[in-house]
């Protein structure tokens, strides 16, 4: 029987290979397009994957030419979107966050969390790397009779909301954080990639840079010649304790 595994993972791994080299091969530059060109977003929840999808580009590179937040958030109808031009090997992973993360508590603030369009708890708990029942329910059980007052949410703030339920934007929701603990902030100038380049190179999270620029959610003017937008960037983000409490 182990034989026949290791045969087949060879088989598979060889195929696998193969394929990758014909696809490397079959790919002629001269017959893409390069060129690149604005989108104006004219139809609604339609999401940035979907762009991609019908151009034929990869969604992070999408998402990098437009400096955005996140590529799960979804633009708005009348958004303006650079369309970069085709690649042999377009980039459909390494901007996209995997889901929800490990931690109890949001390691150095800030406390509110505003949401964007198409927000669900399941995505607010991957942008900082939280558990989806840390963010929903601020490390207690859930109470299902919480309702946001004046557009804030209380702590744990997301219980009226399932995982994968649509959230409105322009929503605050209170976000549990970790006692003791810090991140330096400070001014910067976004000029590459997405948000979650910077959180992996900085120490810190997308969801963290998002509260701290809490309108922000792309800019396409940037690669256009314009002023590359200022956001606040949260960094190094660590715990002072290695005992610590939650405040939710």
């Amino acid at each position: 029987m182990l034989l026949t595994t290791a045969s087949i993972l060879a088989t598979l791994g060889g195929a696998m290979l193969a394929s990758a080299s014909a696809s490397k091969a079959a790919c002629n530059q001269e017959t893409l397009n390069t060129t690149s060109f604005n989108y104006v977003n004219d139809i609604e929840n339609q999401t940035v994957h979907d762009i991609a999808v019908k151009f034929n580009r990869g969604v992070c590179d999408i998402g990098r030419a437009n400096l955005m937040v996140d590529v799960s958030v979804v633009p708005n109808v009348g958004q303006t979107i650079i369309i970069p031009g085709q690649v042999c090997h377009p980039d459909w992973t390494t901007c996209v966050i995997d889901g929800p993360g490990t931690n109890d508590c949001l390691i150095g603030g800030p406390r509110l969390y505003y949401t964007l369009n198409g927000d669900t708890m399941w995505k607010i708990a991957g942008r900082l790397n939280m558990t989806l029942d840390a963010v929903t329910c601020g490390g207690d059980s859930c109470n299902t009779n919480i309702t946001c007052i004046d557009g804030i949410c209380p702590g744990g703030g997301g219980s009226q909301y399932t995982a994968n339920e649509t959230i409105p934007a322009g929503q605050f929701i209170k976000i549990p954080m970790c006692y003791p603990s810090t991140c330096d902030i400070e001014p910067y100038t976004f000029s590459a990639g997405v948000y979650k380049d910077l959180a992996e190179k900085y120490g810190s999270t997308v969801g963290q840079i998002q509260m701290l620029s809490p309108t922000y959610n792309y800019s396409y003017i940037a690669n256009e010649g314009g002023t590359s937008p200022p956001i606040a960037l949260a960094k190094n983000c660590r715990l002072l304790s290695s005992n610590y409490t939650i405040l939710s």
